[in-house]
């Protein structure tokens, strides 16, 4: 997903399950959306790529017309269509994003991430996901992944190792 300009938008839906740029559902429809996606009449350009094999990364590129409302409407509409179809949460902003042992991404609501920090099973220096950020330019270690140390993530961790058991 690189790019020169660091101020390209995009948005990151993380999934509750993996995912593949191979899936002929998420591509057929994600090629199809991104063939007529509009603004205002205008031709909007955009691409998306799957990181990790649990985030959809979607692009405005700066040579399509800007987005409003009503165009990033119609793209969270088609990513709500995806969940359906792909049987996956990806509008779920509660969901937290680690790197397991084993070297894949998971996904794990706010309890289960307590109780895996509880258990020992994450640390301060598991790697966690923020899918809130709006650059491209953040795409990179350091802001999109980081340590859990250097992260609001820290928060969660603290309060599950502080509990009495």
């Amino acid at each position: 997903m690189d790019s020169q300009n660091g101020d390209v938008r995009c948005w990151v839906f993380g999934s509750s399950k993996p995912l593949s740029e191979s899936d002929p559902v998420l591509r057929g429809r994600l090629d199809r959306f991104f063939s007529q996606w509009q603004s205002h009449g205008e031709a909007v350009s955009g691409r998306w790529r799957i990181l990790d094999d649990r985030f959809l990364v979607v692009l405005r590129e700066p040579e399509g017309a800007e987005v409003s409302g009503c165009s990033i409407d119609s793209m969270v509409g088609e990513v709500k269509q995806l969940e359906r179809e792909l049987d996956s949460r990806l509008l779920d902003s509660s969901r937290i994003f680690y790197r397991a042992a084993d070297g894949a991404v998971e996904s794990v609501n706010r309890l289960e991430f307590k109780a895996l920090a509880a258990a020992g099973k994450v640390a301060p220096d598991t790697e966690v996901f923020d899918t809130t950020l709006t650059s491209l330019a953040d795409l990179r270690p350091g802001i999109f992944s980081k340590p859990m140390k250097d992260s609001w993530h820290l928060r969660l961790y603290e309060q599950a190792v502080k509990q009495p058991r």
